[in-house]
């Protein structure tokens, strides 16, 4: 059985002395004694997921899924066909020197992005891909770098109004445009299938940073990428 791993920073191994031996995907990797790749990067995107999984769709045999932050998208450059990864702290190494990469993104960040509509994508994100992994009787784990606010958004009609006040435009909502966003919300939590995504609400990867150390650019250094693979080894059952 040959292994996908695809998430960010964290699931890349930043601030590892030597990721290539100690990120938590080349631990799991070496505790099933399978072949494996892992095409995390720096600053990847939910967009750049669900992209390069059904890119690599025929080529591997198992899929481990690390989802990260809603706020995050991907765009690719019209002169190069590269792609450039957007966050919202306007982080990127490879454009560091490029105005224009903050120039896009600050009008993005300022005037175009909506929490809300952002951590729906991101539900239908996992639902679309889930699919698509069981429509090629794909094996898959999912897991969380962030927790999203899961636990906001996804809270009981009669904690919502409370639970989101700070994440959107809430005075400018009426009580039923509020309801209606909650029931969507909810319908589109049906469809996901936590059997293969433990810890929804409960467990991220960056909990860690809370009991295990961390290096310079704030990631988990090689006790917390053992505390990530022993938790999904604990949990994964396919």
């Amino acid at each position: 059985m040959s292994l996908f791993f695809i998430g960010c920073s964290h699931t890349r191994g930043d601030d590892l002395v030597d990721p290539d031996r100690s990120a938590w995907p080349t631990l799991v990797a070496q505790a099933k004694n399978q072949k494996f790749l892992n095409i995390a990067v720096s600053g990847g995107t939910n967009e750049r997921t669900v992209y390069q999984t059904i890119k690599h769709i025929d080529k591997f045999d198992k899929f481990y899924i690390a989802w990260t932050s809603v706020n995050r998208f991907t765009r690719y450059r019209v002169d190069n066909n590269f792609e450039v990864n957007f966050n919202s702290q306007l982080v990127n190494s490879e454009y560091c020197n490029d105005p224009s990469y903050y120039e896009y993104g600050k009008i993005h960040y300022t005037y175009w992005y909506n929490k809300l509509y952002a951590f729906k994508c991101w539900l239908q994100q996992i639902i679309l891909l889930q699919r698509y992994l069981d429509s090629h009787s794909k094996k898959y784990f999912m897991l969380n770098t962030t927790d999203n606010n899961i636990n906001e958004w996804c809270s009981s009609w009669q904690d919502f109004n409370n639970s989101v006040k700070s994440l959107l435009c809430f005075d400018l909502i009426n009580d039923d445009q509020l309801y209606a966003e909650h029931i969507e919300i909810q319908t589109l939590l049906k469809q996901i299938n936590f059997e293969h995504f433990p810890g929804w609400g409960t467990w991220c990867i960056a909990y860690l940073k809370k009991s295990y150390p961390c290096g310079p650019t704030g990631h988990l250094l090689e006790q917390g990428h053992r505390a990530i693979a022993d938790y999904i080894l604990t949990h994964d059952k396919n």
